[in-house]
């Protein structure tokens, strides 16, 4: 029985350690769905795996997946670039580029942390789709939430393997560019007293004027 308990545990902390150092992000509503993660230290994208769907125009499950490839004469599926609104323990803001297989997508998606403390997330997309019947295009903005998610020891230990970087996930460091966060209530009434205390003294000096 102790060996039993005892393996349990060496399993759990093997499984806690091959985790530690990435966080992942759940994309939870909104049209795309998928997940993202990122080195918890530096924050940098360390692998991407989405899709944005798109609206249907009589093509029923029409999407554009975002996920990083390098080709071989076919294009590739990359990040281009990332900032942050957080210094720490908060999404990192980033931008794909695909061209891959005749097709064509640009997605960049920024985060924020709402007035109930979740974090949001504003994507710009454009994208052309190939069809032998011609090219579809799609542009337009995604809003939705991520949460929190989970990062498997088998995705720990692979990207570890790959030097901390999906393959085609170029090491970008994001650099901090201020808070996002949306106003809370009681800020927003703080404001509106401020403004009425202020057009109440512009009163009073044009009376006593």
């Amino acid at each position: 029985m102790f060996k039993k308990v005892l393996a349990l545990a060496a399993t759990a902390l093997f499984s806690l350690n091959a985790s530690a150092g990435y966080v992942q992000y759940n994309f939870s509503s909104g049209p795309v769905t998928g997940y993202f993660i990122q080195h918890d230290d530096d924050l940098s994208i360390a692998n991407y795996r989405f899709l944005l769907s798109l609206p249907t125009e009589g093509r029923p499950g029409l999407g554009y997946a975002f996920y990083p490839i390098i080709g071989v004469g076919y294009g590739s599926d990359h990040n281009t670039d990332a900032t942050t609104h957080f210094q720490q323990n908060g999404p990192t803001n980033f931008s794909v580029y695909d061209n891959y297989d005749l097709n064509e997508g640009r997605i960049s998606i920024d985060f924020s942390r709402d007035t109930a403390g979740n974090f949001a997330y504003s994507a710009q997309y454009s994208t052309s789709i190939y069809y032998r019947d011609g090219t579809l295009y799609k542009s337009g903005t995604a809003t939705g939430l991520v949460t929190l998610g989970t990062v498997s020891a088998s995705q720990a230990m692979g990207l570890d393997y790959l030097g901390g970087y999906e393959s085609g996930v170029r090491r970008i460091v994001p650099a901090y560019i201020g808070q996002a966060e949306v106003p809370e209530p009681g800020s927003l009434a703080l404001l509106a007293i401020g403004a009425l205390g202020a057009v109440g003294m512009a009163r009073r000096r044009k009376t006593a004027a």
